[in-house]
Protein backbone atom coordinates (compact mmCIF):
# COMPACT_ATOMS: atom_id res chain seq x y z
CA UNK A 1 0.00 0.00 0.00
CA UNK A 2 1.57 3.29 -0.75
CA UNK A 3 0.49 6.30 0.65
CA UNK A 4 0.92 10.03 -0.22
CA UNK A 5 1.97 12.60 2.71
CA UNK A 6 1.48 16.37 2.82
CA UNK A 7 4.22 18.18 4.71
CA UNK A 8 2.78 21.02 6.56
CA UNK A 9 4.08 24.67 5.67
CA UNK A 10 6.52 23.06 2.88
CA UNK A 11 5.98 22.57 -0.85
CA UNK A 12 8.40 19.41 -0.93
CA UNK A 13 10.35 20.11 -4.09
CA UNK A 14 10.56 17.28 -6.62
CA UNK A 15 13.84 18.83 -7.95
CA UNK A 16 16.56 16.61 -9.21
CA UNK A 17 17.06 15.02 -12.60
CA UNK A 18 14.08 13.21 -14.34
CA UNK A 19 15.49 9.12 -14.36
CA UNK A 20 16.32 8.05 -17.56
CA UNK A 21 16.87 3.63 -17.81
CA UNK A 22 20.65 2.77 -18.21
CA UNK A 23 22.50 -0.04 -20.22
CA UNK A 24 24.36 -2.36 -17.88
CA UNK A 25 27.71 -3.71 -18.50
CA UNK A 26 27.67 -7.32 -18.87
CA UNK A 27 29.05 -8.21 -15.54
CA UNK A 28 31.13 -10.55 -13.83
CA UNK A 29 31.65 -12.61 -10.99
CA UNK A 30 34.21 -12.58 -8.35
CA UNK A 31 35.34 -14.86 -5.55
CA UNK A 32 36.38 -12.34 -3.08
CA UNK A 33 32.78 -10.11 -3.09
CA UNK A 34 29.94 -10.95 -1.21
CA UNK A 35 26.94 -9.86 -3.83
CA UNK A 36 24.69 -11.75 -1.12
CA UNK A 37 21.66 -9.63 -0.58
CA UNK A 38 18.90 -9.78 3.03
CA UNK A 39 15.72 -8.87 3.47
CA UNK A 40 14.42 -6.73 6.66
CA UNK A 41 10.94 -6.12 7.60
CA UNK A 42 9.54 -7.44 3.87
CA UNK A 43 11.69 -5.03 2.13
CA UNK A 44 14.30 -7.55 -0.05
CA UNK A 45 17.29 -7.06 -2.15
CA UNK A 46 19.20 -5.45 0.39
CA UNK A 47 22.84 -4.93 0.44
CA UNK A 48 23.97 -4.74 3.77
CA UNK A 49 27.43 -3.44 3.31
CA UNK A 50 25.11 0.24 2.33
CA UNK A 51 22.95 0.00 5.05
CA UNK A 52 22.90 1.21 8.21
CA UNK A 53 20.72 0.82 11.60
CA UNK A 54 18.73 -1.92 13.29
CA UNK A 55 17.64 -5.11 11.34
CA UNK A 56 14.49 -5.28 13.44
CA UNK A 57 13.22 -1.59 12.93
CA UNK A 58 9.96 0.51 13.38
CA UNK A 59 11.07 1.98 10.44
CA UNK A 60 12.88 0.88 6.98
CA UNK A 61 13.93 3.87 4.76
CA UNK A 62 14.89 3.41 1.57
CA UNK A 63 16.93 6.23 -0.50
CA UNK A 64 17.23 6.27 -4.28
CA UNK A 65 19.91 8.78 -4.98
CA UNK A 66 22.93 9.38 -8.17
CA UNK A 67 25.94 10.50 -6.63
CA UNK A 68 25.97 13.17 -9.55
CA UNK A 69 22.27 14.61 -8.58
CA UNK A 70 22.93 18.41 -7.28
CA UNK A 71 19.99 17.70 -5.15
CA UNK A 72 21.13 14.52 -3.80
CA UNK A 73 24.20 16.46 -2.69
CA UNK A 74 22.16 19.10 -0.69
CA UNK A 75 19.94 16.18 0.84
CA UNK A 76 23.12 14.33 1.68
CA UNK A 77 24.89 17.18 3.36
CA UNK A 78 21.43 18.90 4.94
CA UNK A 79 19.40 16.58 5.87
CA UNK A 80 20.53 12.68 5.79
CA UNK A 81 23.86 12.90 7.85
CA UNK A 82 21.90 14.57 10.63
CA UNK A 83 19.47 11.50 10.18
CA UNK A 84 22.38 9.32 10.28
CA UNK A 85 23.90 11.04 13.68
CA UNK A 86 20.81 11.47 15.73
CA UNK A 87 18.70 8.03 14.30
CA UNK A 88 21.38 5.83 13.72
CA UNK A 89 24.64 6.08 15.49
CA UNK A 90 23.71 7.88 18.91
CA UNK A 91 20.03 6.84 18.88
CA UNK A 92 19.42 4.29 21.62
CA UNK A 93 17.43 1.97 20.80
CA UNK A 94 17.90 2.24 17.19
CA UNK A 95 14.69 2.18 15.73
CA UNK A 96 15.17 2.58 12.14
CA UNK A 97 17.26 0.98 9.30
CA UNK A 98 18.67 3.11 6.58
CA UNK A 99 19.07 1.46 2.86
CA UNK A 100 21.32 3.49 0.36
CA UNK A 101 19.92 2.65 -3.03
CA UNK A 102 21.42 3.38 -6.86
CA UNK A 103 19.05 5.11 -9.13
CA UNK A 104 21.80 6.38 -11.96
CA UNK A 105 20.82 9.14 -14.44
CA UNK A 106 21.16 7.93 -18.06
CA UNK A 107 22.54 11.53 -18.82
CA UNK A 108 25.39 11.79 -15.96
CA UNK A 109 28.55 10.69 -17.51
CA UNK A 110 29.93 9.85 -14.34
CA UNK A 111 27.16 8.59 -12.34
CA UNK A 112 27.40 4.75 -12.63
CA UNK A 113 31.94 5.34 -11.76
CA UNK A 114 30.64 6.81 -8.87
CA UNK A 115 28.33 4.16 -7.94
CA UNK A 116 30.61 1.34 -8.40
CA UNK A 117 33.73 2.75 -5.93
CA UNK A 118 31.04 3.56 -3.35
CA UNK A 119 29.47 0.24 -3.26
CA UNK A 120 32.82 -1.55 -3.30
CA UNK A 121 34.18 0.80 -0.93
CA UNK A 122 31.08 0.16 0.98
CA UNK A 123 32.19 -3.87 1.16
CA UNK A 124 35.42 -2.66 3.13
CA UNK A 125 33.96 -0.84 5.72
CA UNK A 126 34.38 2.40 4.12
CA UNK A 127 31.21 3.61 2.88
CA UNK A 128 30.16 6.93 4.64
CA UNK A 129 34.26 8.59 4.12
CA UNK A 130 33.83 7.50 0.57
CA UNK A 131 29.89 8.85 -0.05
CA UNK A 132 31.07 12.07 1.49
CA UNK A 133 33.91 12.42 -0.33
CA UNK A 134 31.81 12.28 -3.56
CA UNK A 135 28.86 14.54 -2.58
CA UNK A 136 31.21 17.11 -1.46
CA UNK A 137 33.54 17.18 -4.35
CA UNK A 138 30.71 16.38 -7.19
CA UNK A 139 31.52 19.69 -8.97
CA UNK A 140 35.17 18.55 -9.20
CA UNK A 141 34.67 15.23 -10.39
CA UNK A 142 31.72 15.95 -12.48
CA UNK A 143 34.10 18.49 -14.64
CA UNK A 144 36.90 16.37 -14.44
CA UNK A 145 35.57 12.74 -14.67
CA UNK A 146 38.22 11.75 -11.88
CA UNK A 147 35.76 9.41 -9.48
CA UNK A 148 38.75 7.41 -9.14
CA UNK A 149 40.47 10.34 -7.61
CA UNK A 150 38.57 11.82 -5.33
CA UNK A 151 37.98 8.07 -3.87
CA UNK A 152 40.83 7.76 -3.32
CA UNK A 153 41.75 10.87 -1.51
CA UNK A 154 39.48 9.11 1.15
CA UNK A 155 41.34 6.18 1.89
CA UNK A 156 44.20 4.64 2.27
CA UNK A 157 46.98 3.34 -0.51
CA UNK A 158 46.10 -0.65 0.93
CA UNK A 159 42.28 0.78 1.00
CA UNK A 160 42.14 2.13 -2.55
CA UNK A 161 44.40 -1.19 -3.85
CA UNK A 162 41.32 -3.29 -2.29
CA UNK A 163 38.59 -0.28 -3.78
CA UNK A 164 40.33 -0.72 -7.27
CA UNK A 165 40.45 -4.79 -7.20
CA UNK A 166 36.61 -5.18 -6.28
CA UNK A 167 35.78 -2.34 -9.04
CA UNK A 168 37.68 -4.01 -11.89
CA UNK A 169 36.05 -7.42 -11.10
CA UNK A 170 32.60 -5.65 -11.54
CA UNK A 171 30.95 -8.14 -8.95
CA UNK A 172 28.70 -5.29 -7.83
CA UNK A 173 27.06 -4.50 -11.13
CA UNK A 174 24.68 -7.20 -10.40
CA UNK A 175 23.51 -5.48 -7.09
CA UNK A 176 23.51 -2.13 -8.99
CA UNK A 177 21.16 -2.66 -11.66
CA UNK A 178 18.84 -4.41 -8.89
CA UNK A 179 18.97 -1.29 -7.56
CA UNK A 180 18.11 0.51 -10.81
CA UNK A 181 14.96 -1.91 -11.97
CA UNK A 182 13.69 -1.83 -7.89
CA UNK A 183 13.33 1.98 -8.60
CA UNK A 184 11.74 1.49 -11.91
CA UNK A 185 8.94 -0.51 -10.44
CA UNK A 186 8.26 1.78 -7.72
CA UNK A 187 8.51 4.02 -9.93
CA UNK A 188 11.32 6.01 -8.87
CA UNK A 189 10.43 9.40 -11.22
CA UNK A 190 13.35 11.55 -10.50
CA UNK A 191 16.48 11.71 -7.70
CA UNK A 192 16.48 11.89 -4.81
CA UNK A 193 13.23 9.89 -3.60
CA UNK A 194 13.25 8.40 -0.16
CA UNK A 195 10.36 5.31 0.80
CA UNK A 196 9.38 5.05 4.05
CA UNK A 197 8.25 1.35 4.89
CA UNK A 198 6.08 1.30 8.34
CA UNK A 199 5.62 -2.39 10.18
CA UNK A 200 2.09 -2.51 8.84
CA UNK A 201 3.24 -2.30 5.37
CA UNK A 202 2.54 1.17 4.07
CA UNK A 203 4.70 2.74 1.91
CA UNK A 204 5.35 6.51 2.20
CA UNK A 205 7.44 8.26 -1.26
CA UNK A 206 9.13 11.59 -0.80
CA UNK A 207 10.59 13.16 -3.81
CA UNK A 208 13.24 15.80 -4.01
CA UNK A 209 15.17 18.22 -0.69
CA UNK A 210 13.57 17.91 2.17
CA UNK A 211 15.01 19.84 5.37
CA UNK A 212 16.04 17.92 8.67
CA UNK A 213 13.46 19.62 10.81
CA UNK A 214 10.63 18.88 8.45
CA UNK A 215 11.94 15.45 7.79
CA UNK A 216 12.42 14.42 11.66
CA UNK A 217 8.92 15.74 12.39
CA UNK A 218 7.59 13.07 9.91
CA UNK A 219 10.03 10.60 11.03
CA UNK A 220 8.47 11.15 14.99
CA UNK A 221 5.50 10.59 13.90
CA UNK A 222 5.76 7.43 11.75
CA UNK A 223 8.14 5.87 15.01
CA UNK A 224 5.34 6.70 17.49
Amino acid sequence: MVGLIAFSGLAVRAKGAEQAKQKTPAASTSRRADVSTITVNGISDIDPAKAFGSKTPVLVVEIYSDFQCPVCRQLFAQTLKRVMENYVTSATPCKIYIVHRDFLISYHAYSRAAAEYARAAAHIGRCQEVESALFQNQERWEATGDVKGTVASALSPAEMKKVQALVDSRAFEPLIERDQQLGLALPVRATPTMVFHTREGKAYPVTGMVSYEVLKNFMDRLLL
